[in-house]
């Protein structure tokens, strides 16, 4: 083989592996953020960079030699001077070209490993160029010039949900995501009712069906007399919404320089202090107004409330029967729930036999239970009161609620 085709062989190997470098590369740098690199690319790409730096080293002897020979060669039949009749030119010079493509090979290597390692450390691109070149000012111009043939990653983050300052104050907390938030502290998030929302509605009905004598219940009827007709009777409640709202103030200094966050703060007490506001509404006995709902102790008959016997095992047993016996009574008890302060269950589970076990093991358990029947507690529920309340009689219907964060 000829230098001549040797240095054309060179060359056509090293575009080949300029072009799968340049495969690589885009395909790293089109990650997303977080994504780890193919371990076979990321040693594809490591094998490739010093092949082509192997490469651009042994064209560039070859093209030396090329035009060593060059600068010595004579044309044939002349005296070194010139050319004669029928003499043979010389090869031609090598110039500057040479080097000048030389130094191009060099550029998109040196940029291909900086646009590589910027993807995996996360480091901008100039500052791994400036660590690993400092002197090379060519190396960034080309790294900028291939940015526009080539997807690499911005430095900066885009806007994210979870990022304070860009852009997480932009998202709208969901009605299900604020009353999973007050399920720590609030009692009505806990409960097994049924749930509407809004959703921009003015009104929600709730279909119900009233007590009457006449009913839709079958009859025994001998071989061929009539069937029975029976009727319901239907009626409606209606929801309507609500406005709560709170505005918590700080300054814009404080906002920069607190720690921990003062806005997260603000959200944490925010919904702290609604909870409370939520259940002593849900619990009370106040008639709901134009601004307020009613209370499920609203309009509570006489006979569905007692005074509690006493805090012995067998007194606590008593009012537990003569309360589950008042809820049959009305029939009454679909999805029975009991609501308490945690005060009452430890004083519940605390409570003992005359030999000394406890009187209601179930108590103590994870979830607790008494008479078989699940026990939610929580500090907003009033100490002096226990609720038996048959969750599949209670609605509650919730709107968007809304976060709006500070203008930084």
């Amino acid at each position: 083989m000829t230098l001549a085709e040797k240095i054309a062989a060179a060359k056509a190997a090293l575009v080949a592996k300029k072009d799968a470098l340049q495969v690589l590369t885009n395909k790293m740098t089109a990650l997303a953020e977080g994504d780890d690199p193919d371990e076979a690319d990321a040693l594809q790409m490591e094998e490739l960079s010093g092949g082509i730096e192997k490469a651009v080293s042994s064209l560039a002897i070859l093209e030396k030699a090329e035009a060593a020979l060059a600068r010595g060669a004579e044309p044939a039949g002349g005296d070194g001077g010139g050319s004669g009749s029928g003499g043979r030119s010389a090869p031609a010079v090598a110039t500057g070209g040479h080097l000048k493509r030389k130094g191009s090979a060099e550029l998109l290597v040196r940029s291909a490993i900086a646009a590589f390692e910027s993807h995996v450390t996360h480091r901008p691109v100039e500052d791994i160029i400036t660590a690993r070149w400092p002197q090379s000012l060519e190396v960034a111009e080309t790294s900028k010039l291939l940015a526009y043939g080539s997807v690499q990653k911005a430095a900066q983050n885009p806007a994210m949900t979870n990022v304070a300052g860009w852009a997480a104050e932009l998202v709208r907390e969901s009605y299900g995501a604020f009353m999973d938030l007050l399920a720590n502290d609030s009692i009505v998030p806990k409960i097994p009712m049924s749930r509407h929302e809004f959703d921009g509605f003015g009104k929600i009905i709730i279909p119900t069906r009233e007590v009457d004598a006449k009913n839709l219940a079958g009859a025994f009827r001998a071989e061929g007399a009539p069937i029975r007709v029976g009727a319901g009777k239907t009626g409606t409640k209606e929801l309507t919404p609500k406005s709560m709202g709170v505005i918590g103030t700080f300054t814009k200094e404080l906002l920069r320089r607190s720690t921990p966050n003062i806005e997260q703060l603000v959200r944490d007490w925010m919904v702290q202090d609604t909870a409370q506001v939520l259940d002593g509404v849900f619990l009370d006995a106040v008639v709901g107004s134009a601004i307020r709902p009613a209370g499920i102790q609203n309009g509570i008959a006489v006979g569905d409330t007692a005074v509690s016997t006493g805090n012995s095992a067998a007194q606590i047993q008593a009012d537990v029967r003569a309360r589950l016996t008042a809820m049959t009574t009305a029939r009454l008890g679909a999805k029975p729930v009991w609501l308490m302060n945690p005060a009452r269950l430890w004083g519940v589970a605390m409570s003992l036999t005359a030999s000394g076990d406890p009187a209601f093991p179930e108590a103590s358990q994870n979830p607790p239970r008494l008479a078989g029947i699940p026990v939610l507690t929580s500090l907003n529920v009033p100490a002096a009161v226990v609720f038996l309340v048959d969750a599949s009689y209670i609605t509650f219907a919730g709107g968007s609620p809304t976060f709006e964060g500070p203008e930084r």
